[in-house]
């Protein structure tokens, strides 16, 4: 219980960091300048954008490192965080042990105190229970221990960087098909021995309040637990079908065809970590993807929740080749091809997992 207390908390840290960045109008305008082509502030030598990610990449490394050290060395993200400076000295990106540490080597990369100041504070203050909604951190009594001796952790630290920069929020059918409420951030953890998903948080930073307004004050946290015989989750999905299937906006025409033949409404939506919580809530019935496109920082913490409730995330190719779905459900590992190289099927209910699979292979 204590190892999954700790993601939660430290995946608000990180969705902390993620707001700061869009709340602080000097961090703002750093993010906004790289919307276009040629508008990048020459003082920088990597766009803002990538160094939030490696901070709160970064962050989770040094929060759960720092806690547990059996997972020191096996905390895996998406970014590098080898960072060349103006002057071409090469140097990583870490958190310090101090404040002032942290702000001097943000200081070399942005060369923008006040930016530096802002992200360095918000890297050491602390979150709590008290920061949470109190939803978010109901953990029942029966979360197994996970050996974390065996564990690996996969992080997307902001999936999404595209719409968290436009900020232009679009909704269809209960889906938000691009802007801030598709930005999540991923923590998941795996067995090494073994490859199989087994915890995983998604924490959503801004997220639609009952007034319709966007949240500044905390995330939406979704968690899950699939070990051994423990399947734990804080989502009670519906069990009526919503006939959604959310896709890529480059997704096959014949593959998209199938699917509406067979009764499903297909929703073009941002974010691979987005598209997965929205099969997690019961927004949508699945999630497809025929192209090897994602990788095992987009799925590891989705796909734990997933099979926490029943379901999980399958090899697209593998199972519509004939696969049995058990044995197509992915598998992670912190070395060699990191790719979903075959394409995905996220979904919980096995009976619309099946029909899908059944209208796919018609056309393989």
């Amino acid at each position: 219980m204590e190892f999954l207390e700790s993601m939660i908390l430290v995946s608000e840290k990180a969705a902390n960091i993620a707001r700061a960045v869009r709340e602080e109008s000097h961090l703002l305008s750093l993010l906004v300048q790289e919307k276009k082509e040629g508008e990048k502030n020459p003082r920088f030598a990597h766009d803002f954008k990538t160094l939030a990610d490696v901070l709160v990449q970064e962050v989770v490394k040094h929060d759960l490192g720092e806690k547990f050290p059996d997972l020191v060395g096996h905390i895996h993200g998406e970014e590098s965080n080898e960072f060349t400076s103006s002057s071409g000295d090469i140097f990583y990106l870490r958190v310090g042990t101090t404040m002032n540490e942290t702000k001097e080597l943000l200081i070399k990369v942005l060369n923008d105190e006040i930016a530096a100041d802002v992200l360095a504070n918000t890297v050491h203050s602390p979150v709590s229970r008290k920061d949470l909604p109190d939803s978010s951190l109901i953990l029942p009594n029966n979360i197994p221990d996970i050996p974390l001796e065996n564990t690996s952790i996969w992080i997307d630290p902001i999936d999404s960087t595209g719409e968290y920069i436009s900020a232009e929020n679009k909704k269809s059918d209960g889906v938000f098909t691009a802007g801030l409420p598709c930005v999540t951030v991923l923590i998941g953890t795996f067995l090494r021995d073994s490859g199989i998903p087994v915890a995983g948080v998604i924490n959503q930073p801004f997220y639609y309040c009952d007034n319709n307004e966007i949240s500044s004050k905390h995330g939406h946290i979704v968690w899950g637990v699939n070990y051994g015989s423990s399947l734990i989750s804080s989502v009670h999905p519906s069990k009526t079908s919503s006939k959604i299937v959310v896709i890529s906006a480059s997704e096959n025409e014949f593959i998209r065809n199938c699917l509406t033949e067979s009764g499903f409404n297909l929703i073009e939506a941002a974010g691979a970590g987005y598209k997965l919580l929205c099969v997690i809530e019961g927004i949508a019935d699945a999630y497809v993807l025929s192209k090897g496109t994602t990788f095992f920082w987009d799925t590891c913490s989705c796909d734990s929740i997933l099979r926490s409730l029943g379901g999980g995330v399958l090899d697209y190719t593998k199972v519509i080749q004939g696969s049995d779905v058990e044995d197509s459900k992915l598998k992670y590992s912190d070395h060699g091809s990191l790719c979903n190289s075959g394409g995905i099927i996220a979904y919980v209910d096995r009976n619309i997992c099946d029909i899908i699979i059944k209208a796919l292979s018609d056309i393989s």
